[in-house]
């Protein structure tokens, strides 16, 4: 290998370092400002605020469901980014697009929760969600084909691309459905989050 080609590899080796840190830091801004979707009342009696709270299930539905998206997102995401050697300047382009769309999440939450039975609102979630997933399976596809993972992650990274197909499928393959059963539809994205096979 050249020298030049060295230092590159170099650079972008510690390019990795910043760009997991400036990743971790979007995910936990995002997954914060999930709770800002929850309204909190003033000035009710008692009885007014349990059956406000029962009134607001939506919300609370919509905050636990896009936590658990969202914290999928940041264990695969940190399992995967693990796995390189280096980055290159396509993948942070992708990277930066990819965490764009999981900081968009709190809104189509917000939405949800104040409008469940509302076809708009959720195919709104599902094509965010959606495209965020794509994209995450975009980037492992990526570093496959540009020889940026250690030589021993190859079968790991194969594996989990194979896994990752599932998300973007259901979300995607959702929106269809928002406008038909749109009150059904987000039961769907929860038992793919619970049950473990959101893996972007």
């Amino acid at each position: 290998m050249a020298d030049g080609d060295e230092n590159e590899t170099v650079g972008f080796a510690s390019d990795l370092g910043r760009t997991i840190a400036f990743s971790d830091g979007v995910f936990a801004i995002a997954i914060t400002l999930l709770v800002l979707s929850i309204d909190v009342p003033r000035g009710f009696d008692d009885k007014q605020l349990g059956d406000f709270v029962r009134e607001e299930w939506p919300q609370f539905f919509a905050y636990f469901l896009s936590f658990a998206v969202i914290g999928r997102f940041w264990v695969s995401h940190h399992g995967n980014f693990a796995m390189l050697r280096a980055i290159d300047p396509r993948l942070v382009v992708v990277n930066l697009v990819y965490l764009a769309f999981v900081c968009l999440i709190p809104y189509p939450t917000d939405l949800l929760g104040g409008f469940n039975d509302s076809s708009v609102s959720v195919a709104l979630y599902a094509l965010v969600v959606g495209i965020a997933s794509l994209l995450a399976l975009m980037m492992v596809r990526y570093t496959r084909r540009k020889g940026l993972l250690v030589p021993a992650a190859a079968a790991q990274a194969a594996a989990n691309e194979r896994a990752m197909i599932v998300a973007p499928i259901v979300f995607l393959g959702s929106v269809p459905f928002a406008f038909v059963i749109p009150s059904w539809t987000p039961f769907l994205w929860l038992l793919l989050a619970v049950d473990g096979r959101l893996r972007n």
